[in-house]
């Protein structure tokens, strides 16, 4: 089956630990998929301002599966968004706050993130690693911005059985999945990076048979079961490595990379 859909997370995949890609070989990659006719996506759980910043040169040329599937987008043109409802917003905030008191909160959506100022220096600094554009608020509860994603930072020990614990509070309401480096990201049910290259495929007709997914933490537990040419990485989570039907190597070893040539030469 010819593959006519490459999938990538960023961080722990697509991305070096510190936030580089050979762009040269990518570039060269792109222009062959482009000749190929194979769409390139990246599904992340970064905003699309975020992702667009990692691929300026290609920015309107890529679909984008943004904040975990909340947000959707065919180059410029947004096809979906999984927006909160105010109320239920306003009671998951609450509800954070009241029961995770050291945990850093961030509201998002698709043009930056929100955060309260009396956050922590460390973990505000820490946001610029993933979002461009981030802005201090008073208070979360009383935000009036359209918001498509919650993001906290917990301790690493603790962070899955935390999103667990999230899951069975928020159960047909909200899903909280671990996104990596304590990170654990609050959707909508329905805002999954697999729904939302579902939507692009639509678009594109292509199959499932047709997709190639790469990922390497729960949010990306959806995309790499739903097609054959699942690929999770070495240091993946359990959940992704289970999710997959190949295991590659290391994001700092342009594993990611490497297999893209693979397919690019059909040997897929």
């Amino acid at each position: 089956m010819t593959i006519k859909l490459i999938a990538v997370d960023l961080d722990g995949t697509f991305l070096r630990d510190d936030k580089s890609y050979d762009k040269e070989r990518f570039a060269h990659q792109f222009e062959r998929m482009q000749e190929q006719d194979i769409h390139f996506v990246v599904a992340s759980g970064n905003p699309t301002l975020a992702i667009a910043e990692y691929f300026k040169e290609f920015k309107d040329k890529i679909g984008y599966v943004a904040e975990n599937g909340a947000v959707v987008q065919d180059a410029k043109e947004l096809l979906k968004e999984y927006l909160f409802d105010n109320k239920l917003y306003r009671e998951t905030v609450n509800y954070l706050k009241e029961t995770f008191s050291e945990t850093g909160l961030l509201a998002v959506n698709n043009q930056g993130g929100f955060y309260e100022k009396s956050e922590p220096v460390e973990f505000i600094q820490d946001l610029t690693d993933y979002y461009p554009k981030v802005t201090g608020v008073e208070s979360l509860a009383v935000l009036t911005h359209d918001i498509s994603m919650l993001t906290g930072h917990f301790p690493v020990s603790i962070y899955e059985k935390i999103s667990a614990q999230l899951n069975a509070e928020m159960s047909h309401k909200l899903q909280a999945k671990a996104s990596g480096f304590g990170y654990i990201d609050i959707n909508s049910v329905d805002a999954t990076k697999k729904n939302g290259l579902n939507l692009l495929q639509n678009r594109w007709h292509i199959l499932d048979e047709e997709v190639a997914t790469f990922g390497d933490n729960d949010n990306d537990q959806e995309m790499l079961a739903f097609t054959p040419n699942s690929f999770s990485m070495a240091t993946g989570s359990r959940l992704a490595k289970q999710s997959a039907n190949h295991i590659i190597g290391l994001n700092q070893d342009d594993s990611v990379l490497d297999t893209i040539d693979d397919i690019l030469d059909h040997k897929f």
